[in-house]
């Protein structure tokens, strides 16, 4: 059963009041005096308090607003809504670095959630010229509650914040910690105490009550900054129970797809199942029920203020870093898109002088945050901030009383914004720069390299000399293959031998003798040349070495052994050799020659071997031999010499020249390549686990994809449909959009990084259904090219602040209808 309306209001008084119990025990001791004296009371500040109110994911579009009617009643009933504000980068880190500063992506560089947001770069440049310093140096009283940045550690205080009760990583609404100034204070999943959206209102009432009480001739600015409705989407318990068939979120382009006419990613996403339909209602459900929490923050933040008697003193902006989309074009769930659904955000803007009810149709994004901020405070916007204030705006719509038609100002104001998204990384811009007319641009970058890489002569097949690789195609996608040198000569090189083919040899030895040897047989396996030598030395049965090289005027009996090889494998030689360089000397010419001349009657060996070999009786007579295996035949066939044997077949064989083996490894390479294949082994391996782990369905070519399954939510309402795949971005995703607004126009006009390019006139297609890219004059398509290249690379308000070229270019032309007879109307759209 439902809960009755008695019902809630009890839980919502019963919740606060536990929180507020709750939250003076949690935090250090000296809270409430934190950075006031009581003998620093004074009379009311003449200059006004700003308060941010900034939500997460939330979107514009969807109905989220719909089911906030005490944020509605406080904010726009009472202020200004704004029909037409956007994010310049539908992502939370970017779009939440430029409501800081003022800047667009390409200026301050923080292009994902993970790239630069709150690095090194970000503390040193961009910090410290956020809007809450230069208020701060102004004499206000700065706090900001709740998330920051993705990327934030919780290690500092970010400059400008008088007060900080920083939300360390990414949203959550249990199990989180926060910085409070300076101190880590970590939570836990208990309701009354630990969920995140009622922390931060418990927090910023108690600071407006301290700051009035003990700074009241200091103005204060606040951000409140909830985590609602971000994922994991955790509502109060109190509103678990609501929306159950809430389905506001099936928009004219939900689950439309694919969609051939849009950008890669578009094209190759199919319409969703079943499950995933299901799965977006229930997000949908849990969204609206967190932001329940928020609208309660709302309502205590103005009731505070209204008893303090700061209510008319100050500026309220209520905002989201970004919007949503949930099952839009057949993308389950996400943002990053360039489309309405994922750059358009709510805003609201109550205070002085600001007429109840105002609807302004003007174009705004969250670059104008600042300068607005600054403008309210009465502060001189530094030139290098992209954005403006839209406050001149607001008091023009005072004046102006023309209901919801667009504001004229004296100086004129923008009607064209740059959307952005993707970090332009070396690759991606190879891509960019190099992509031609004639290439499938629907391709992902990976194929669009490689279509490139396999064009050149020295990835054809058959593979040639020094070929190392060759391009191959399967089902109109090319793929890179190591060329094997399948040929008449074998594959690797055997002048020397390698520790596999010693191994085969031994065991080939071992099945002859176990197959002809008898039992009492003792074979001897000389290894190696050091146990050769050692042989040598001691005297062999069979071939007399000793004699054969006495003969060549070096007796070996004479050569006297001054250095010795140990157990341990270390050399000891007579200590003369180590004082007397003479001796030394003499001792090493005695070496040197002994190895020529053992040199030599290794290749008389070879000789002989030869002339047996072709001499070589018939087996029936060596079997009935009684006297076949000796010690002498056991030393010549089975030791080093065997080796030699394998080694002077192959060398018959193989010509180790420079034409069929170029390249011959050394030490220092063959490491440097086993690194390089334990690394690519482990890489594999992650990328195996990663697979395993989401599932080995869950993964697509240049998609990120991911898993949801029934664990995923701790609270209720949970899911229990089981597992799926869903892959909600592309690789390629990376764009530059122009967005314009005026009386006349409503267009969003794209380039992707692999040059595709789009164009939808809201005017005509609201929902952004067809692609009308192709349907333009060529004059206008040259005009829109030119303006986006122009804003891709501004820097500062006068740069940045821009009107559309198409306008000035069309009122020439007369004429905005596409060209030919493809002019779309409403009728045919329909």
């Amino acid at each position: 059963m439902l809960l009755s309306s008695t019902t809630c209001f009890f839980w919502t008084v019963l919740s606060s009041l536990l929180c507020v119990a709750e939250f003076r025990s949690q935090y250090p001791k000296n809270y409430n005096n934190r950075h006031y004296s009581h003998h620093s009371r004074s009379k009311r500040s003449d200059r006004p308090n700003i308060i941010m109110i900034l939500t997460d994911d939330q979107d514009s579009l969807l109905g989220s607003m719909k089911v906030m009617p005490k944020t509605n009643k406080i904010m726009r009933d009472q202020g200004a809504l704004f029909t037409n504000a956007f994010t310049t980068t539908p992502m939370c880190c970017p779009s939440r670095s430029s409501i800081l500063t003022g800047l667009y992506t390409h200026n301050h560089n923080t292009y994902t959630n993970n790239g630069n947001c709150s690095s090194v770069e970000w503390q040193q440049v961009h910090e410290p010229r956020t809007f809450g310093v230069h208020l701060k140096n102004h004499g206000y009283t700065t706090a900001y509650f709740g998330k920051y940045l993705n990327e934030y550690n919780g290690t500092y205080v970010p400059p400008g914040w008088t007060e900080w009760v920083g939300l360390i990583r990414n949203s959550r609404f249990y199990n989180y910690s926060l910085n409070f100034n300076g101190q880590t204070v970590r939570h836990g999943d208990n309701y009354y105490k630990d969920y995140l959206t009622d922390v931060i209102a418990n927090d910023t009432v108690t600071f407006l009550k301290q700051s009035r009480r003990y700074n009241q001739s200091s103005p204060v600015l606040m951000v409140i900054s909830v985590p609602a409705p971000h994922g994991p989407e955790d509502a109060a318990p109190q509103y678990q129970h609501m929306f159950e068939n809430n389905r506001d979120h099936r928009t004219p382009s939900w689950n439309v797809a694919p969609n051939p006419d849009k950008q890669w990613l578009l094209n190759v996403t199919d319409r969703m199942l079943p499950i995933h339909q299901k799965f977006t209602d229930l997000l949908q459900r849990r969204r609206l029920q967190t932001l329940q929490s928020v609208d309660d923050l709302v309502e205590r933040v103005h009731a505070e203020l209204r008893t303090l008697g700061e209510l008319d003193n100050t500026y309220t902006i209520y905002t989201s870093d970004h919007g949503y989309h949930l099952g839009q074009y057949g993308l389950v769930k996400g943002k990053a898109m360039p489309y309405e659904f994922d750059v358009k955000i709510p805003l609201l803007v109550r205070g002085p002088n600001i007429r109840h009810k105002t609807v302004i149709p003007n174009i705004v994004a969250n670059v104008d945050f600042a300068p607005t901020i600054l403008d309210m405070a009465g502060i001189k916007v530094p030139e290098h901030m992209d954005g403006r204030s839209f406050l001149p705006l607001l008091r023009a719509a005072k004046e102006s009383n023309n209901g919801r038609k667009f504001i004229n100002l004296t100086d004129t104001w923008r009607d064209t914004i740059l959307l952005e998204r993707g970090k332009l990384t070396k690759t991606l811009l190879n891509i960019y720069n190099n992509v031609g007319a004639g290439q499938d641009i629907s391709k992902s970058p990976k194929q669009i390299r490689l279509s490139r890489v396999c064009a050149r002569r020295d990835r054809q097949q058959p593979c040639k000399p020094k070929q190392r690789w060759y391009c191959e195609k399967n089902h109109e996608k090319w793929y890179k293959k190591r060329c094997r040198y399948q040929s008449d000569q074998p594959r690797s090189c055997p002048c020397s031998s390698s520790k596999k083919k010693l191994k085969r040899e031994r065991k080939k030895q071992r099945e002859f003798l176990h197959k002809f040897a008898t039992k009492s047989f003792i074979p001897k396996f000389i290894r190696n040349k050091r146990s050769a030598i050692n042989s040598l030395e001691y005297g062999t049965s069979g071939l007399n070495l000793k004699q054969s090289i006495a003969e060549r005027d070096t007796p070996l009996d004479l050569f006297e052994r001054r250095c010795r090889i140990l157990t341990n494998q270390t050399i000891q030689c007579d200590d003369e050799l180590y004082e007397d360089a003479s001796a030394w000397n003499e001792h090493k010419t005695e070496i040197d020659g002994l190895i020529k001349e053992l040199r030599k009657a290794l290749e008389d060996l070879r000789v002989i071997r030869r002339h047996l070999k072709s001499e070589k009786p018939e087996l029936e007579d060596i079997n009935n031999s009684d006297t076949f295996y000796t010690d002498a035949m056991i030393f010549q066939g089975f030791g080093s010499d065997a080796d030699s044997e394998e080694e002077e077949e192959e060398e018959e064989l193989c010509d180790c020249d420079e034409t069929t083996f170029p390249f011959r490894p050394n030490r220092k390479f063959e490491n440097n390549r086993r690194l390089n294949r334990f690394n690519r082994r482990q890489r594999k391996h992650k990328k195996k686990f990663q697979k395993r782990k989401r599932g080995k369905e869950c993964n697509s070519a240049s998609m990120k994809c991911f898993t949801h399954d029934n664990d995923h939510w701790k609270t209720p309402p949970k899911w229990t449909y089981g597992p799926f795949c869903f892959c909600p971005n592309a690789n390629n995703n990376t764009y530059w959009c122009l967005r314009t607004v005026n009386e006349t126009h409503d267009f969003l006009f794209c380039e992707f990084i692999t040059r595709f390019q789009s164009f939808y006139d809201m005017k005509k297609d609201p929902y952004q259904l067809k692609n009308q890219i192709h349907l333009l004059d060529v004059g206008i398509r040259e005009q829109l090219e030119e303006d986006l290249e122009t804003i891709k690379s501004c820097r500062g308000n006068d740069d940045c602040h821009m009107r559309a070229g198409i306008t000035s270019l069309e009122s020439r032309q007369n004429s905005f209808q596409p060209s030919g007879d493809g002019a779309l109307n409403r009728d045919e759209e329909d």
